[in-house]
């Protein structure tokens, strides 16, 4: 293989694209690595980045998710360069029970021939499937974190990072975290001023507030609850400013606190505590996005007692105050 613009110390990228792939998936990182090419040739650099699209089958000529063509470059059977980062962006999942087992040969056999290698969204799943995050910590898309985690218990998923790094691993959240994570990558090739001067350009934040998880559900949707744990949020769902015990739950559905905490650790992957925890947050979120109830007001409604109780809780689980999450989320009129 040939290093294209070697010469001219360019770091080549790889954006590898499959069918149905989401378009900002693509373009997000492009505008990142692109902008960086912009303000370092503004200084007289010869350094910079060569984006390449290429797709992950037979064909270079894929339709986006939203119907947009995209025209690769190249497709992994003709790549006749080398690279320094491949990026995998994410798709449907769906489409990735039909993609060609080539793809993931491809991908495990560029382990050790690349610098670094990472994914958008649920472009984790791709690698997963590869064998290239076998006990590593990884992110991708809320939604599907669960669905990544279960079938690759090998791995330890996180979802509140935008992205996460384990060398030689990088892994980004949902669509737009792309876009954080090829700002972490010009960082780190480049230093913090021009990752800062990228980001003012595409006006985003160098390093986001919060975690990926303020954007998802605490609790997943109802629908995938089994019928022991739809029980326990049916009867708790009215309750939740009432002080609620595990005894009152297990005596409910007539079982000793030991084998009610057992059985329903089981069916919902979290104890009783844990899930009631859960559903005080959601509806707190529910809460301050469509009323105009103050924070005091919803605590208490919402059965923490205060305040306090209430900040405390999403600092946990979202790393940003309610009010924060308030004025992030809320719509206007």
């Amino acid at each position: 293989m040939k290093e294209v613009g070697k010469d001219k110390g360019i770091k080549n990228i790889v954006l590898l694209v499959l069918p149905q792939v989401q378009l900002l998936d693509v373009a997000g990182p492009c505008d990142g690595f692109t902008s960086a090419n912009r303000f370092l040739s503004d200084t007289g650099s010869r350094l910079g980045y060569h984006v390449y699209l290429v797709s992950g089958t037979s064909e270079k000529n894929l339709y986006s998710s939203s119907g947009i063509p995209l025209n690769c470059s190249h497709t992994i059977y003709d790549m006749d360069f080398n690279i320094d980062t491949l990026l995998v962006a994410g798709t449907t999942l769906t489409v990735l029970d039909e993609i060609n087992p080539d793809l993931y040969s491809y991908l495990y056999h560029m382990k050790g021939k690349v610098r670094r290698m990472g994914s958008v969204c649920v472009g984790a799943f791709v690698l997963a499937k590869a064998g290239l995050l076998n006990g590593k910590q990884v992110t991708t898309h809320w939604k599907y974190a669960d669905i990544l985690q279960k079938s690759y218990p090998e791995l330890e998923v996180n979802i509140n990072p935008f992205f996460i790094r384990d060398q030689p691993i990088y892994t980004s959240g949902g669509v737009s975290s792309g876009m954080d994570l090829a700002l972490a990558l010009v960082e780190e090739d480049f230093g913090k001023p021009l990752a800062a001067e990228v980001a003012r350009h595409l006006v985003l934040h160098l390093k986001r507030t919060g975690v990926q998880s303020q954007f998802g559900n605490a609790l997943p949707d109802y629908e995938t609850l089994t019928s022991f744990t739809k029980e326990i949020r049916d009867l708790l769902k009215d309750k939740l400013k009432q002080p609620i015990s595990i005894e009152y739950m297990a005596e409910f559905m007539n079982m000793s606190v030991r084998n009610f905490s057992r059985v329903f650790l089981k069916e919902s992957g979290m104890t009783p505590g844990r899930f009631l925890e859960k559903m005080r947050l959601e509806q707190a979120k529910n809460m301050l996005e469509y009323t105009d109830m103050s924070i005091d007001m919803i605590a208490d409604k919402c059965g923490f007692g205060s305040s306090i109780s209430l900040r405390r809780l999403f600092l946990k689980y979202l790393s940003i105050s309610p009010a924060q999450y308030r004025r992030a989320f809320k719509g206007t009129e």
